[in-house]
C-alpha cells in the first residue's frame, strides 16, 4: 500500500548549523533559497527537511528538536486508513491540501512517530 518514503520533516533552532552538520558529517549537499527558513537535503527520492520557521519553533518548545514528520506516499491513501481501521486502529481524517489527500496517523500508533500518508488524488 506504501509507495514509497517522500520526505522527513527535521526541526531546527539553527538552520545553519543544522545543514552544516549534514554536510560535514555526511557529505549530503543541503540546498536552500537566500532568506528561506528551511533547507532540504535530497537522499534517493526522498527529502530530509530541515526546518527552523515559526512551525520548527512551535515543535521545539512542545517536543524539542529532531524529527517533526515522517511523510509516506501511497497509492490510495483511503485503503490505507482502512486497513488501519480494520485492525482496530483510530485511522484520523483524510484531508485535501496541495493537490494531495493526508492522512495524519496518530502518532500512539505509530511508535511515537509523527506520520502523514498521502496519495496525489487530491
Amino acid at each position: 500500500m506504501i509507495k514509497r518514503l517522500d520526505r522527513l520533516d527535521v526541526a531546527t533552532s539553527d538552520l545553519d548549523n543544522a545543514a552544516s552538520i549534514y554536510e560535514r558529517n555526511f557529505g549530503f549537499k543541503v540546498s536552500r533559497s537566500p532568506g528561506s527558513d528551511s533547507a532540504s537535503v535530497i537522499v534517493g527520492d526522498a527529502e530530509i527537511r530541515l526546518a527552523a520557521g515559526a512551525l520548527a519553533k512551535a515543535a521545539i518548545e512542545s517536543q524539542g528538536e529532531g524529527m517533526t514528520g515522517l511523510w509516506l506516499e501511497a497509492e490510495d491513501v483511503e485503503q490505507v486508513a482502512g486497513a488501519l481501521r480494520k485492525a482496530g486502529l483510530a485511522a484520523g481524517d483524510l484531508k485535501k491540501e496541495e493537490g494531495r489527500r493526508v492522512l495524519a496517523v496518530d502518532p500512539k500508533i505509530a511508535n511515537q512517530v509523527p506520520l502523514f500518508i498521502f496519495d496525489r488524488k487530491g
